[in-house]
């Protein structure tokens, strides 16, 4: 267990002011290039190191020696909390954590405080203040200078430890998913995720991850580990709710009133906000997004009815996502039954105008047992539906047959080539465990 912060930082030597024979102005000249590049302040979380960035934007090799790093703070002036040492190459970045000890204190992101990066406090080479303009962090977020090296700093959901700040990019990943539950997490995590990253290697860009992995306490270290994992190969982890399902169908239009619960959409909101504030997933999957058959029930007026209220779900996670600038993706489950707003309250065309993936479940075997062409025309009908709004849709697919029994490779990568002929736009595999997941790194380019 880390020592607590104020423990911590009394262990350190006292900062003590020192003659500097060299002017302010040429220590800067001897450091140019050299800046803070990014900061994950979690002292408030005892699980997550504190660590920051440091960038040699410049084009030449340069030494770090004589540079310290200061803190201000509540209860700090000016502490020196790290010193530097070595060289970076051009582009080269080192990072300095409290995992290590490098970083000698812990910085807390819930309230205000100063890092300096200089000889002295008093002469920055480059500076970093959280203010109350900047929002605490959750467990995988960071200040981040957007574009890297360069730009100014903002308040990330998630970090680039090492790496280059980025904005997340949709179109820059496979369109590819997998369906997971919080159950999976012990084996995806195993052996240092070998089967996560086995997951990325054969070619699977994103993980649609149960809320229960999240939520339930047993799993909890599993899942910080396969985010971490994850956010090392670049594998997209997007958390999957149940909007009007809890164990039974949760009606989001309250018909006694003819008004919308709500109550259940503020539950909604509440819920895909600290998942991405606390965990920083790349996106929101909206699974019951819809009514149990019995949408017709609840058509009251022309703005209240099951239609709207499956919309306007879909706005305001778009709302909330869009809201953060960070790329942060939307998805959705449907029903693969066309023409069928009157059961489930779901029009692909409308979802799109706030969905950004349509996955509509075209599950073959079993209830539909879908033809090769049948199996092709629902693709194909959900991904023209999406494209009406601007939208696109990637086929949702099972890994299993009529019994339940995990597909061949082989079969299954037939499956995934009929939807690869469609106009869909990638594809979603429902589930992780079952069946043999081929290698698609060739299709969808």
């Amino acid at each position: 267990m880390k020592l607590t912060r104020i423990l911590a930082c009394a262990l350190l030597p006292a900062l003590l002011a020192a003659c500097n024979p060299q002017s302010d102005t040429d220590s800067a000249a001897k450091y140019k290039g050299i800046v803070i590049n990014e900061i994950a302040a979690h002292h408030e979380n005892e699980e997550f190191d504190s660590w920051v960035e440091v960038l040699n934007t410049s084009e030449e090799s340069i030494s770090l020696d004589g540079l310290s790093l200061f803190l201000s703070d509540t209860y700090f002036t000016n502490l020196k909390i790290a010193d530097l040492s070595g060289s970076l190459a051009p582009g080269e970045r080192k990072v300095i954590s409290s995992g290590d000890s490098a970083l000698q204190c812990e910085i807390s992101s819930a309230e205000p405080f100063t890092l300096i990066l200089g000889e002295k406090a008093a002469a920055p080479v480059d500076s970093f203040n959280r203010t109350e303009d900047f929002r605490s962090l959750g467990y995988f977020g960071a200040y981040q200078r957007i574009p890297d090296g360069s730009g100014e700093f903002k308040a990330m959901t998630y970090s680039s430890c090492g790496r280059e700040n980025t904005v997340f990019d949709l179109s820059k990943t496979k369109p590819t998913a997998v369906w997971a539950w919080g159950s999976h997490l012990s084996d995806l995590t195993a052996d240092d995720g070998a089967k996560l990253r086995r997951l990325k290697e054969l070619g699977y860009d994103h993980l649609l991850l149960n809320y229960a992995g999240f939520e339930t306490k047993s799993y909890r270290q599993q899942a910080i580990k396969c985010i971490q994992i994850a956010d090392e190969i670049g594998l997209a982890v997007h958390v999957w709710l149940q909007c009007f399902y809890d164990g039974g169908w949760v009606s989001p239009i309250d018909d006694a009133t003819k008004s919308f619960r709500e109550d259940v959409y503020e539950r909604i909101r509440k819920e895909a906000t600290g998942y991405l504030q606390t965990w920083g997933v790349k996106g929101v999957h909206l699974d019951y997004i819809r009514f149990g058959g019995t949408a017709s029930k609840h058509n009251h007026t022309a703005e209240v009815n099951s239609v709207n209220a499956v919309n306007r779900c879909c706005r305001e996670i778009r709302e909330i996502c869009d809201g953060f600038d960070e790329g942060l993706v939307t998805s959705a489950a449907l029903m693969p039954e066309p023409n069928s707003s009157q059961y489930y309250g779901q029009i692909p065309s409308q979802m799109a105008q706030y969905i950004h993936i349509l996955m509509p479940m075209i599950y073959r075997y079993g209830s539909y047992n879908f033809s090769d062409s049948s199996f092709q025309d629902r693709a194909n009908y959900y991904a023209d539906q999406a494209a009406k709004s601007g939208g696109v849709s990637w086929a949702g697919i099972q890994t299993y047959d009529a019994s339940t029994k995990g597909m061949s490779a082989e079969a299954l990568r037939r499956d995934i080539d009929l939807m690869a002929d469609t106009r869909s736009a990638g594809v979603v595999l429902f589930r992780y465990q079952l069946g043999t997941f081929p290698d698609i790194n060739d299709l969808w380019k």
